[in-house]
């Protein structure tokens, strides 16, 4: 039975500039924390750095021609904050704003609509050696930058979003160190927390001055959380993982407040009019999503609660060992918009890595990440179904990348990558997608 999308629903892409872009040195960008940290012997796998990644800087024309084949309305990119203010804040990189200039203007040619996030992960140095997200003069530096993009793209830029996954990076990056820059501090992970919720609130009013008529939202990585095991202490360390995974960060985005238990805790990082600031009206909660979370009770962590692998025969998992869960990203959406007073949902990252092979025919067949993609749009169709206000999807991600600190290893794309050769080869889901995308059904 064919199962239809609603005629206005947003097919879109994302990537981020890091993972894409390379040319690291290139037209006067500065240096990130994540340039250093990748350069860091034992940080990345095979020690990959991504001073070439997909180049995207010289190939832009050719990746957004693979987007307008595959038919998306819409890109979600990142600005590299390093590429427009080399030190983060203070002289202006001009050859920076041209090449996004390139960037957006031939998207709109091509009839796909460009949409900001303004920071993915890469921070300037300059900016993370004053402190990073642990300093209270960093939301301020990151406002003036939001205002700067704003300003300038504003005209054909429509809909923007300050910082991906912010509940990612005080955890990973500064907890247990396994992001730029690589910080292990129960402290600088709680001040990060807030500091990061400072500068979303910041520059959400820095992108509203600039570009009224702009929508500004947010994106954070939700899923469930659940026990690793079905008893007291698991139950125990479900609630406070859960606090610390999305609570810590949205409720005060979208409430105002956070939550309990870690409340107390926070309330030394809370000066003067901080959670009015934050909390700023929004026009849409960007979601990204792709498996439950399972916790389980550790007494060697600064929280007491750490992530577990799945339990065994939980079903099948991603090449990244994630869950396969459709049913819980259905929950994951009611999560939201129960909790958050139905706001407009765009799911703005979804999508799975397999270990893709290019066959003798050059062709790569991946029908895991077609199953994957047809469960997930199933149950985003039963969420639709159900009345909650889902307007777009993102799949994660166009093409290959540089995965971080799993380096070259993991593949997300619906396009292979040919790495030694930089060749991109539409995979199996690349068709698929298309296909689902030209008729808006299933």
């Amino acid at each position: 039975m064919t199962r239809s999308f609603p005629k206005d629903f947003l097919w879109g892409v994302a990537a981020s500039a890091f993972q894409t872009e390379g040319a690291v040195n290139k037209d006067g960008r500065g240096q990130s924390v994540w340039d250093v940290y990748a350069h860091t012997p034992g940080r990345t796998t095979n020690g990959e750095t991504a001073d070439i990644a997909c180049d995207h800087y010289h190939r832009y024309p050719e990746d957004i021609g693979l987007m307008s084949g595959l038919g998306v309305g819409a890109y979600r990119l990142s600005t590299a904050w390093p590429r427009i203010f080399p030190q983060g804040s203070g002289q202006l990189n001009q050859r920076g704003l041209d090449f996004y200039d390139r960037v957006i203007d031939l998207l709109l040619h091509e009839g796909i609509e460009p949409w900001i996030c303004l920071h993915h992960w890469d921070m300037p140095v300059a900016v993370e050696e004053k402190g990073g997200w642990r300093s209270r003069e960093t939301p301020k530096i990151f406002a003036d930058y939001a205002a700067t993009i704003a300003r300038h793209f504003g005209d054909r830029v429509k809909r923007f979003a300050p910082i991906n996954e912010p509940n990612v990076i005080p955890w990973v990056a500064y907890n247990v160190g396994r992001h730029a820059p690589g910080k292990q501090s129960y402290e600088d992970s709680l001040q990060a927390i807030h500091t990061l919720n400072l500068a979303h609130g910041y520059s959400v009013k820095a992108v509203r001055a600039e570009a009224p008529k702009a929508e500004v939202g947010n994106i954070v990585s939700l899923g469930p959380v659940r026990p690793h095991y079905d008893d007291a202490a698991h139950e125990e360390a479900r609630i406070l993982g859960d606090c610390l995974w999305r609570r810590v960060t949205v409720d005060p985005l979208w409430l105002g407040t956070y939550p309990e238990p870690i409340a107390r805790e926070m309330e030394p990082f809370i000066l003067g009019d901080d959670m009015a600031d934050i909390s700023q009206t929004m026009d849409f909660f960007g979601l990204n999503h792709y498996n439950p979370v399972f916790v389980g009770p550790n007494k060697n962590t600064t929280f007491g609660v750490a992530e577990t692998a799945p339990p065994t025969g939980m079903g099948p998992l991603t090449d990244v060992n994630w869950v396969v869960d459709p049913q819980a990203f259905l929950e994951q959406i009611r999560d939201t918009s129960e909790r958050y007073n139905k706001p407009t949902i765009y799911i703005t990252e979804n999508g799975a890595s397999y270990p893709d092979a290019l066959g003798p025919d050059r062709k790569v067949i991946d029908k895991d990440r077609i199953a994957y993609f047809e469960g997930y749009l199933n149950v985003l169709l039963d969420a639709l179904e159900e009345g909650h206000d889902i307007k777009g999807y993102f799949a994660w991600s166009l093409m290959d990348n540089f995965e971080w600190g799993r380096g070259y290893s993991k593949r997300f794309g619906l396009v292979y990558v040919d790495y030694p050769t930089l060749q991109r080869i539409p995979k199996a889901s690349y068709h698929w997608l298309s296909d689902v995308i030209r008729k808006n059904a299933l």
